[in-house]
């Protein structure tokens, strides 16, 4: 059911951004032949005042077809759109982003005028030394890499003062993609003694990428809060409320001391000690065997850990209209973030493998999001389809041939010449640009199954 609940929000999304460009080429004076959620064939239709209205198999995409939009051998005839004046055009292109902005803007208003309840932990943190026992990206963590110890504590990050997880996350964020900074400078207090650990900008941007693990873990209590039946652990005798305490003769002061040892051990005895009502007890166990495409097999106890925030913080909602500045506020932050992204692509900081993405990977992340606890469900919902209607907006004002973008720089040439471009011409640049999107479509479809598969 989350998948096809992902289907609908991309269907929605398309749906917002072909209605802009319907409304204003109408608006203007354009006859509009054929307006399709999907691509490929009609599985359903209707005539409404002269516009085929079409619902079409293919469910990634969509579109409003003009009279006279593609230059055909050339020719352009009394009425048909590449006929239209180039301001007409223009407006006509822009407003299927615009609209994408709009409605990206709808939702993040409301979503700033919820209110909102935050749980958070600890600044302190257990420091994980391979990203597969946080079932993320094998191999050596950032925080590991770069000396993070198990039992620091984050006191602030760039000099700004952080007091809890959701302030170090937010502040890594802001200072490695909204402010562009070189270097993420962690101030740390460990063991009463201050240190600084730098960490360079384009290291930290892969952590949040997902190209390699963080490595940081929040809320450090090694007390049960849950056995799962027929597990590991309930086979070994461990109940809700025991405190581990050691694993196998080991010291087990937070979750990376203890976690790693059970992954590593499916099907092999373990010895548990645990504190039970001011005694100490020790049970044997063996994990039982799970195989995830992220990890491949590890052993798994069955057991939760009780996570008690530090605090939690309820915020009020902004009321309208105070809540329109703090939608333009976001909304902006996102652009910058975006655009930061895709220079860092482009000068090959970032994985295009990793962090380049299509239909079939919006729609696995939206299974998700909309998978998620129904507390946090709604604003999950409204700040994601947010972000990808935001997507939208940018992607298609990049000035390729055939996207929004190309078409209004086209337009705008004739504009500044005050004669249209050779139809032939135009015709030969949206053939190259729907070849060179073909294959773009193509190169990221398959990086987004082989994604599903890893």
């Amino acid at each position: 059911m989350s998948w096809i609940g992902a289907i609908i929000l991309l269907s929605v999304l398309v749906f917002v951004h072909e209605m802009g460009h319907l409304l204003a080429g109408l608006a203007v004076g354009i006859k509009a032949e054929a307006f399709s959620i999907g691509f490929g064939p009609i599985l359903f239709k209707k005539e409404i005042k002269g516009i085929d209205f079409r619902f079409s198999a293919i469910p990634f995409g969509g579109y409003c077809k003009f009279k006279g939009e593609i230059a055909e051998d050339g020719k352009v005839e009394e009425g048909d759109f590449l006929n239209m004046s180039p301001l007409k055009r223009i407006i006509v292109y822009f407003a299927g982003p615009f609209f994408n902005y709009l409605f990206a803007f709808v939702l993040l208003a409301v979503l700033v005028s919820l209110p909102s309840k935050i749980d958070l932990y600890s600044p302190t943190v257990s420091v994980f030394k391979d990203g597969k026992y946080m079932h993320s990206k094998s191999g050596i963590t950032l925080a590991y890499e770069y000396g993070i110890q198990s039992g620091d504590t984050i006191t602030a990050i760039n000099g700004r003062k952080v007091e809890s997880d959701n302030d170090i996350l937010k502040t890594i964020n802001d200072e490695a993609i909204q402010k562009a900074a070189e270097n993420i400078t962690f101030t740390l207090n460990r063991n009463g003694e201050t240190l600084d650990i730098i960490i360079p900008s384009v290291e930290m941007l892969k952590a949040l990428s997902g190209e390699r693990a963080l490595g940081l873990y929040f809320g450090n209590d090694l007390i049960i809060k849950n056995v799962i039946a027929d597990s590991a652990a309930s086979e070994a005798g461990l109940m809700a409320g025991d405190k581990i305490i050691s694993i196998n003769g080991m010291n087990a002061n937070n979750i990376a001391d203890f976690r790693p040892i059970v992954m590593d051990n499916a099907s092999q005895k373990i010895n548990i000690t645990v504190l039970r009502n001011g005694e100490e007890i020790t049970r044997e166990a063996i994990p039982r065997p799970v195989t995830s495409k992220t990890v491949g097999t590890y052993g798994s106890l069955g057991v939760e850990f009780d996570s008690t925030p530090m605090r939690v913080e309820r915020v009020a909602g902004i009321p309208f209209p105070k809540s329109i500045p703090e939608a333009f506020k976001e909304t902006g932050n996102y652009i910058i973030s975006y655009l930061n992204g895709l220079k860092l692509l482009f000068t090959g900081k970032l994985s295009v493998r990793e962090n380049l993405g299509g239909p079939v990977r919006i729609i696995q992340i939206s299974s998700q999001v909309i998978s998620v606890d129904i507390e946090y469900r709604l604003r999950t919902i409204l700040s994601f389809t947010a972000t990808i209607s935001l997507i939208l907006f940018l992607m298609n004002l990049l000035p390729l041939p055939v996207v929004d973008g190309g078409m209004i720089v086209f337009s705008f040439i004739e504009l500044i010449m005050r004669r249209p471009i050779d139809r032939k011409v135009l015709t030969k640049i949206q053939a190259v640009g729907a070849a060179f999107l073909i294959t773009l479509a193509i190169f990221i479809t398959i990086n987004d199954i082989t994604q599903l598969f890893r």
